[in-house]
């Protein structure tokens, strides 16, 4: 079945294209682990761990298990406030994650770029825009003021980058668009046409793979 995987930045509207992909595609929705509340729970001791990360590892890795905790495996059912910083095991989250793409699931952050690298049904996109316009459609959208925009932007951004380096260092970097099939700008692009985009974008990418698959099946 065909899954997708979004990776987004803080105010790129990932929370809200999502579930409209999701919706769009008849598929389930899975909601991303480090929500903007828990980057910013967890912003000044996961720079404080980082900045020693050679003798802060196991530091840095129990700070981001606690974020698969967080809001559970599906976006509806969260944790309680006192399973914030359960060490949650990052390989059962990722077999959750190839549990659900072989059924097929739209997948909001978690890495699943990276969890399904080489999943022959799986289309990665990506969200992202300039800085300042993300700042600035989240305090339209949220209803932030500035100070509070930027200050939650960059402790997001910093923990979800964090989180797929120290899980995935032989990966490379977050941001390479190499690891995507599409990366938008949604600062540029409306919410609605970026929804339309990719969902037209993994239903021709599906097809392809469904018709590669019997080709093959063919030959044999």
């Amino acid at each position: 079945m065909a899954t997708v995987t979004i990776a987004a930045t803080f105010g790129s509207a990932g929370s809200i294209i999502g579930p409209a992909v999701a919706k769009r595609l008849s598929l389930p929705f899975v909601d991303r682990a480090i929500p903007p509340a828990l980057a910013e729970k967890i912003h000044e001791p996961l720079v404080a761990a980082l900045a020693n990360d050679a003798e802060e590892t196991s530091a840095v890795g129990r700070l981001l298990n606690s974020a698969l905790g967080y809001t559970g495996l599906f976006a509806g059912v969260p944790r309680s406030a006192e399973d914030i910083g359960v060490n949650a095991d990052v390989a059962q989250s990722e077999a959750v994650i190839r549990r659900l793409a072989a059924g097929g699931a739209v997948i909001l952050g978690r890495a699943g770029v990276f969890v399904l690298k080489g999943h022959p049904d799986a289309f990665h996109v990506r969200l992202d825009g300039p800085v300042e316009a993300r700042r600035r459609a989240a305090m339209e959208r949220d209803g932030l003021d500035y100070k509070t925009a930027a200050r939650t932007q960059q402790a997001t951004d910093q923990a979800r980058r964090a989180y797929v380096s120290h899980f995935y260092p032989r990966e490379g970097v977050w941001e390479d668009p190499r690891h995507y099939h599409m990366t938008l700008d949604t600062a540029a692009i409306s919410v609605d046409t970026c929804v339309d985009l990719i969902a037209r974008a993994a239903q021709d990418f599906f097809k392809k793979s469904a018709a590669g698959t019997h080709a093959k099946r063919g030959g044999r």
